[in-house]
This record gives C-alpha cells, sequence and structure tokens, in this order.
C-alpha cells in the first residue's frame, strides 16, 4: 500500500513554500556560481598546464650585462644538454609613463598565442598583450609610440612567459594596466635605439624527464657555474630565473589553484550552515506535530518511516538547487568567472572542460553534508516513546526548573524567556551571522585598505624620481643625491634590496644613516618578526656568500623588504671603492645622463603598483563577497526568526485574545530576536576580525613583499549597520507572519 506520508511532502512544501524557495534560490546561487567558478577554473588550468608544451615555454632564463660569447653558450649547452636561445629585449617609455617590452618574432620558445588580429607582416606592425590592450582601451589598427617610432596594432596575443605581467620577477604584484610585452619585426626592433637593452637568453631543457625538483637543482647548478663562467669571458649575470621561480610563469597557476581550495572550503561551510538551519526547522516542526508523530508511533509506523519524511523535503531541495545550480554554472556562471580570469591573466585560449570532480563537490558532497547532519539531528529528536511524544514532553530528563529572572519589567522578562527557549535557533543564527561577517568584512576590507596603503606609499617615498645606473656617472643635476643599491636573499629566497644611504640624507630624512647603524623596514620587521637588535643573515644567491646584518631601528618605509645603512659601511660590506655609487635620488629628471647607462627609473606608480593591480583585479570579486555575504544575512534571520514565531504561534495567538495588537506582538517576540542579531553582531566583530587578520598573514606570507594590514575604523560600524537593515528587512516580513495567525490558534493542541 502506498505511505500516506508521502501525500504530506507536497502539502507540506505548499504551506512553506516562501523558505523553500529562499533556501532553493540560495543553493541554486551557491552551488551554480561554485560550480561555474570550478568548471572555469579547471577547463584555464588545463589550458595552462598545456601551454608549456603547446607554445615550448621556457626553462629557463638569464640576463647578461653585455652580448654571450658563442664559446659562453655553446659550452654550457653541452655540459647542461639544454638548448639556448637569445632573447634580446627592450624597454621603452611611452608618453604615458608605460613601460613597453619588446620582442623579436619567436618561433622555437616562448611562442605566443594569438587572440585576435593576425600576424606581423611587414615591418611597422605590433603584436601586444591582451590585457594590456584591454585594460588601456587599445585596439587593432591603433596606432603605438615607442622612443620617436610608431606601430600599427595587429594582433593581441597571450604571451606564453608572460602570463601575470610582472615587470621584473621580484616584484610583490604584477602589473596589466602600465607595463605590457609587445612583438615587433627584426628590423624595426634594431632601428629602436639602444636604451633599455637587455641581452637575454632562454634555455630548454633536452630531457623532458626531468622532475620540477630535478629541474631545479639542475637551474640552481647552472646559475652557479655560469656565474663564474661569465666573469672569464668579461661578462657578468644580472638576472637568473628558472621556471620554478619564475612569477611571471608560475604566479598564474599558482594562483588558480589557490583559489580552487578557498572555493571549496567556501561551498561546504556553506552548506554546514544551511544543514543546520534545516535541521533546526524541522526539529521545530516535530515539536509542533509531536502528538501526531506519538499517534503515528502507536499505530505502527516506525521511526525510520518518520525519519525518511522529514528528511525528504531537505534532500529533495538540496538535489533540486544543485541540479539548476550545475546548469546555471556550466551555461552562465563560467562566463563570468573566465571574464574575471581573463581580466587579470594573459592566458590562452581556452576550451570548456567536463570536471567531473566539480560535479561531486557541488551535488554530491552537499547532498551528504545536508543529509548526514539533519539524520543525526532528526534522529535523535525521533528516538523518544510514543507516549512522550503523545503527551507532548519532549525532555530527556527531570523538567528543569524555570530560571529565576531578576525584577525587571514584564516585557524585558518575556523577552528573555523567549531567548531561553530558543537557545538552539539563535546559536545557528549567530553562527550564520558570523560566518556572513566574516565574507563581509573581507569585502568591505580591501578597497580601504590598498587606499591606506597608497597613501603610505606616497608620503614614505624618498623622491620624485630613483635612478639605478648600470655605472656610476656624474650629474650636474641640482639636488640630484648618490646612493649605493643592492640586492641579497633571505632564507625564504626572498629577494631583499639593501641601501647605502649618505650620512644626514636630504630625501630620507627620518634617520641620521651614521656608521654602524643598520635600520629594517617594518614591513619586514612585521612579516618576520624581527625585533631591533637581533641579527638577520642573507646571502648572494650568485655566490651563495652570506651576510649578517644586526639592526639597530626600523625605519617606515611600506613599498618593499629593504634595509638601510651608511653609503661607506654599505661599500664596505660589499668591497666596493670608497667613492663607488649606483643611482641618485632626485625630485628633478636627470637629463645629462646617456638613456643607454639607466638601467630604471623608479617612481610614484613603480612603488604603487601592488595596490593599483590588486583593486584593479580584485575590483570584481570584493562586491560579490558583500552581496553573498547580504543574502545569508537575510536568509539566515528570516528562516531561524521564522521558526521562532511560528514555534510560539499558539502563545502569540493567546495573547491577541487577551488584547495585544499585532505591533505589540511584534515587539514581544520579534524584539527579542532584534536582541540576539544585535548581540551576534556585535561579537561577531572582533571575533571575524581575529579570523580575517589570521588568514590575511598566512596568505601575505605565501607572497614576495608584505602588504601592511590595516582595517578603516568605519568597517565595523558598516557591518552593524548592514546587519540592521536586514533584519529590519526581516521584521516587516515577520509582522505579515504575525498579522496572519488567527485567534483559534491558542485552542489548538490544549490538553
Amino acid at each position: 500500500m502506498k505511505n500516506p506520508l508521502l501525500k504530506r511532502i507536497p502539502r507540506e512544501l505548499r504551506d512553506d513554500l516562501g523558505k523553500y524557495i529562499a533556501l532553493f534560490l540560495f543553493l541554486t546561487l551557491t552551488i551554480g556560481f561554485v560550480s561555474g567558478f570550478l568548471v572555469a577554473d579547471n577547463s584555464m588550468k588545463k589550458a595552462y598546464d598545456n601551454s608549456f608544451d603547446d607554445y615550448s615555454i621556457e626553462n629557463g632564463h638569464f640576463i647578461l650585462e653585455n652580448q654571450a660569447d658563442d664559446e659562453l653558450i655553446s659550452g654550457i649547452e653541452n655540459d647542461y644538454d639544454v638548448k639556448i636561445y637569445p632573447l634580446f629585449r627592450k624597454n621603452k617609455e611611452n608618453s604615458e609613463g608605460h613601460t613597453l617590452r619588446f620582442y623579436m618574432p619567436r618561433s622555437s620558445v616562448n611562442r605566443i598565442d594569438l587572440m585576435d588580429g593576425e600576424n606581423l607582416s611587414s615591418d611597422g606592425e605590433l603584436i601586444i598583450d591582451r590585457l594590456y590592450a584591454e585594460n588601456n582601451d587599445i585596439h587593432l589598427g591603433d596606432n603605438i609610440s615607442a622612443d620617436g617610432m610608431d606601430f600599427k596594432v595587429v594582433g593581441t596575443a597571450a604571451f606564453s612567459d608572460y602570463s601575470a605581467l610582472f615587470k621584473n620577477n621580484t616584484d610583490m604584484m604584477f602589473d596589466a594596466n602600465k607595463f605590457t610585452v609587445a612583438m615587433i619585426s627584426e628590423n624595426d626592433f634594431e632601428a629602436l635605439g639602444e636604451s633599455g637593452l637587455e641581452y637575454e637568453y632562454a634555455w630548454l631543457n633536452n630531457d623532458d624527464s626531468l622532475s620540477d625538483d630535478d629541474q631545479k637543482e639542475m637551474a640552481d647548478k647552472l646559475m652557479q657555474d655560469l656565474a663564474v663562467r661569465a666573469v672569464e669571458y668579461d661578462n657578468k649575470i644580472t638576472d637568473f630565473v628558472s621556471r620554478q621561480d619564475n612569477q611571471a610563469i608560475q604566479f598564474t597557476g599558482n594562483d588558480m589553484g589557490g583559489d580552487s581550495v578557498m572555493v571549496h572550503t567556501l561551498l561546504y561551510i556553506v552548506m554546514v550552515v544551511l544543514a543546520f538551519a534545516f535541521a533546526v526547522t524541522i526539529r521545530s516542526t516535530i515539536e509542533q506535530e509531536a502528538m501526531v508523530i506519538g499517534t503515528l508511533r502507536a499505530s505502527g509506523y516506525t521511526k525510520g518511516e518518520l525519519l525518511a519524511h522529514y528528511i525528504a523535503l531537505p534532500t529533495i531541495i538540496t538535489a533540486a538547487g544543485a541540479v539548476v545550480g550545475n546548469i546555471v554554472g556550466y551555461t552562465g556562471m563560467k562566463f563570468i568567472v573566465a571574464d574575471m580570469y581573463y581580466h587579470s591573466y594573459s592566458l590562452p585560449t581556452y576550451k570548456t572542460l567536463w570536471n567531473a570532480k566539480a560535479f561531486v563537490s557541488t551535488t554530491v558532497v552537499p547532498l551528504l553534508i545536508i543529509f548526514l547532519i539533519n539524520f543525526i539531528i532528526i534522529s535523535y529528536s525521533l528516538s523518544l516513546s510514543p507516549l512522550k511524544f503523545i503527551r507532548r514532553d519532549l525532555s530527556r530528563g527531570k523538567k528543569k526548573k524555570a530560571l529565576k529572572l531578576p525584577n525587571w519589567k514584564f516585557l524585558s522578562r518575556f523577552r528573555v524567556r523567549v531567548i531561553l527557549q530558543n537557545i538552539p535557533a539563535y546559536f545557528i543564527l549567530f553562527f550564520g551571522i558570523f560566518f556572513a561577517s566574516i565574507l563581509l568584512m573581507f569585502g568591505m576590507l580591501f578597497s580601504p585598505l590598498l587606499t591606506h596603503f597608497r597613501e603610505q606609499v606616497v608620503d614614505s617615498k624618498f623622491s620624485e624620481y630613483q635612478y639605478v645606473l648600470k655605472a656610476p656617472l656624474p650629474t650636474e643635476t641640482e639636488g640630484a643625491e648618490k646612493y649605493c643599491v643592492t640586492t641579497l636573499d633571505n632564507d625564504k629566497d626572498e629577494e631583499i634590496t639593501i641601501y647605502g644611504i649618505q650620512e644626514n640624507s636630504a630625501y630620507l630624512t627620518d634617520e641620521s644613516f651614521s656608521a654602524g647603524e643598520i635600520f629594517l623596514s617594518d614591513g619586514y620587521m612585521e612579516k618576520y618578526g624581527v625585533k631591533t637588535n637581533s641579527t638577520i643573515t642573507l646571502h648572494d644567491k650568485y655566490s651563495g656568500k652570506e651576510y649578517d646584518f644586526k639592526i639597530s631601528d626600523r625605519y617606515d618605509y611600506p613599498p618593499s623588504l629593504c634595509i638601510f645603512m651608511n653609503m661607506q659601511d654599505f661599500n664596505e660590506l660589499f668591497g666596493n671603492e670608497a667613492d663607488h655609487f649606483s643611482g641618485y635620488f632626485s625630485n628633478e629628471k636627470l637629463t645629462d645622463i646617456d638613456e643607454t647607462m639607466v638601467a630604471s627609473v623608479i617612481t610614484e606608480h613603480d612603488l604603487t603598483v601592488m595596490a593599483d593591480q590588486l583593486d584593479d583585479s580584485m575590483g570584481r570579486i570584493f562586491p560579490m563577497f558583500c552581496g553573498f555575504a547580504i543574502l545569508i544575512y537575510i536568509l539566515m534571520i528570516y528562516l531561524l526568526a521564522k521558526i521562532i514565531v511560528e514555534k510560539n504561534a499558539s502563545s502569540i495567538s493567546m495573547i491577541k485574545i487577551l488584547g495585544y495588537s499585532d505591533q505589540e506582538a511584534s515587539k514581544l517576540y520579534n524584539r527579542a530576536t532584534s536582541i540576539v542579531v544585535i548581540l551576534s553582531l556585535l561579537l561577531s566583530a572582533p571575533l571575524c576580525l581575529a579570523v580575517i587578520k589570521l588568514i590575511y598573514y598566512t596568505m601575505m606570507m605565501e607572497y614576495s613583499g608584505w602588504l601592511t594590514f590595516w582595517i578603516a575604523p568605519w568597517i565595523a560600524p558598516g557591518m552593524l549597520i548592514i546587519g540592521m537593515l536586514c533584519y529590519t528587512v526581516v521584521s516587516v516580513i515577520l509582522l505579515r507572519k504575525i498579522r496572519k495567525i488567527p485567534l483559534s490558534q491558542a485552542l489548538k493542541n490544549m490538553e
């Protein structure tokens, strides 16, 4: 015979349609976003991984001070079983101060993926990075000028060795707004001026079977050997980067892998919150239907049959949300996610791939989480005897005496009783608000943090222009001040800048930089927990020589991790001539130094590039976190406040009979929920700050450089206001629910 309990499922769905529609839509949106994200992420990651073979991406490259001797190249090729390709490049600035890195056409290594347009066919043409063109509104047929030459844009492409547009491998963040790579003909390359020319050489291993560890070990040996051989040929290494250490190549893949873990974690936390919301809802229903359950149990229905009935709707809603969510993910959401990635990285063309793992993560796992949590809680709720259900006695021990409350006003004591009677539901409400607050704080945090960082950088910059020269050259520019600079690595292989500053510098005025004093940037001290008077050890990555620095004090300089010392101490430490210097600090451009002798010029943009790029890349993500958090606020507050109203329907009906109006009844019950919501918001703020700070510090430790944690003072009040506005919307809906409770409700279930 057909189970009559099955007939109740459509009726229960219809009677509580608003709640289940809200849960269904929330599940659909969450699973749709995660499914689309995982599908796009997996498809792009596959295209990225395949690009190493498809476009013959280098195993590493090095830059020499002068063009390499043929014997030097052939010796390295024979001894290390590699093939070396010259990839000379020229760095030029356009009229807007953007850096364009020009290459000649490449056919054997680091090939490009032409996304739009056509290949070079004559001189005067240029293929440029797709993302830079997008960010700067450059289109096919436009002209680009550099060093007095005009080029017509005939194509946009993804350069396989620049999936993330890092100008220098030591930069903390790539710059897709003011830095780009471009390809021009060999004749045009030769016609460009000699300034900015760098002798770059890339190598490919002849043995494709080497593991990443073996490749890295081989690259380290090659670097040490090359440093010695280059000197024999009157040359010098100025840069050496293996594929494993190349941020322009590896950063994109690492970021995509990390994003996948974060999204999985987000999904499972949301599913746990929803599972408990389902469970609390059903437990409330069981309490209301206690006599019916007891009668059914006494009539022969088993606990398993009732369990299957009560667990059916959560399972059905979750399954429906998962199916529709996956459809949304594969059809629409994947394009939104793909567009987010394409807006950050110069990725090659990808093809959507079926992702079985994503299906399991977004369908099977959510179903299991919802089912198991509800199975445990509902099974426990149904484990009482039929007689207890018939008597509506759902306690498991002796009834505890009601907690004696102080002699407060009646309304205050009444609201406290409501809170005490609904502690499980309010606990879930707090957990939901806490989780939503983390997302909301994360979404609200970064934009003001980046703005604050920019302001710090601008306030602490040394000068308008910081010149790094290839050789010490004099200048007549008034106010130009000499300084020394080099780089060393710490034990994390993170590059640290060492500055030699003149005593009583006119530009770095916070300290005198007397002999024997060594200052460490506050970012380094914060990141690695270094204290004053402690000693840090750095090493030269080419020679392996170690240097010890005893820190005298901190120096306020947010843009990079660096050490400041007296200029004479610097030259003595590194074995330079007493009058050696590396460049100039100046508030005016140096016009009397040949551009070909300038290695680089650091301006305000170079210092703020990290904040600018993060804001551009993640600016679309932050509002999504805020919107998602607001949805969770509304959903959790609505579901659990609704449960409390339904659970107390008879009491609300009774006080209506006694003469209380709908608004007064709402004040009694909804005001209790208001108190819990406000307390939850207030308690969540410091807890969220601690969690966000832990996540932030853990995340930043994985990156080169440091971005000091800072939270705008208006964020906590803003979160409280948003939470209360969400509750205000819910309370209006619940007032309508209270109005619909009939006076006859008080006469039901009376013993």
